[in-house]
């Protein structure tokens, strides 16, 4: 009798579940099953691509009209707005149904964060919501987006920066030596290799390779360090360990070396190849680095 029971609570469920899939209200323009006239029409905004874009588009312009001054053209908020606020990551948003939500919501507004209220109608409010998770699905889809294989950069320009007084590149690297074949070796992807002039061919793109120094971990190959003692002795190798209580380097034959940290000492002193790099950080501009891809590519 429990499994007849069972089953028919199985059957009555699958049945009522299409009926609650539309239970959204919508506005005008709206997609999905037929209502009654006057009734407001069903749309269905979780639907992948399914999205009216007519629709999209009064929303579009009634958020410009409305709430770009404050969240920005994108709904995303920031430091150039009035509030910080990332309307596609809001829950009000998130949770909105086809309009069913936000324009109450609006109604009020939230006086305590100085957001006004706005009247809207029905329409309008689920235009508005439509636009909204559109701009959310835009977000969501990214991974399906193309990506573009782009050398935009001058070489001209790029080769000038490379023998230049602020890249002073060629001070360390030479296009016919070390860097010969450097796009093959990126496989010729734009993204590949600028990234590789960042971080000098090391790990890390902006920020370089980066070391250990105190608090830090070690520094990979790119970073040497010579560990002074209070006798005068010396030892350099790559650093394991480093903060204010233990200092633990690895020499070059693969021995390791720690000591415990009293004040001072043991003095330890940090060199990192790729600090030209890192110091370029502050002084590269996108330009130059889409121009210095564009020269090396080929190299």
């Amino acid at each position: 009798m429990r499994y007849r029971s069972f089953a028919l609570i199985f059957v009555i469920g699958s049945v009522s579940l299409p009926q609650l899939t539309w239970a959204q209200r919508g506005g005008r323009g709206g997609g999905g099953a037929p209502a009654a006239t006057g009734a407001p029409r069903p749309i269905d905004i979780t639907a992948s691509r399914s999205f009216d874009m007519a629709s999209v588009t009064r929303g579009g312009k009634i958020f410009a009209a409305q709430c770009a001054s404050c969240h920005g053209e994108n709904a995303r908020g920031g430091k150039s707005t009035k509030t910080d606020v990332d309307l596609l990551r809001s829950e009000i948003v998130v949770m909105d149904h086809g309009g069913r939500e936000l324009p109450e919501f609006l109604k009020t507004g939230r006086p305590e964060k100085q957001m006004p209220p706005f009247e809207l109608s029905h329409d309008d409010g689920v235009d508005l919501s439509t636009w909204l998770h559109y701009q959310v699905s835009l977000v969501t889809l990214w991974q399906q987006y193309t990506r573009m294989n782009v050398f935009s950069g001058d070489a001209k320009a790029g080769e000038a920066f490379f023998n230049g007084s602020v890249g002073k590149c060629n001070t360390c690297h030479s296009v016919t030596g070390d860097l010969k074949g450097i796009g093959a070796k990126n496989g010729n992807d734009a993204g590949n290799l600028q990234a590789a002039i960042l971080g000098g061919g090391g790990r890390g793109g902006r920020g370089g390779g980066g070391g250990g120094g105190r608090g830090g971990g070690g520094g990979g190959a790119n970073v040497t360090a010579t560990v002074t003692l209070q006798s005068g002795e010396k030892f350099t190798g790559t650093p394991a360990l480093i903060n204010d209580f233990v200092v633990e380097i690895r020499l070059p034959g693969g021995e390791t070396k720690t000591w415990l940290r009293n004040g001072d000492w043991p003095k330890v002193t940090e060199v990192n190849k790729l600090q030209p790099h890192i110091d370029l950080m502050l002084q590269y501009t996108d330009n130059d680095i889409h121009n210095l891809a564009a020269y090396l590519k080929d190299k």
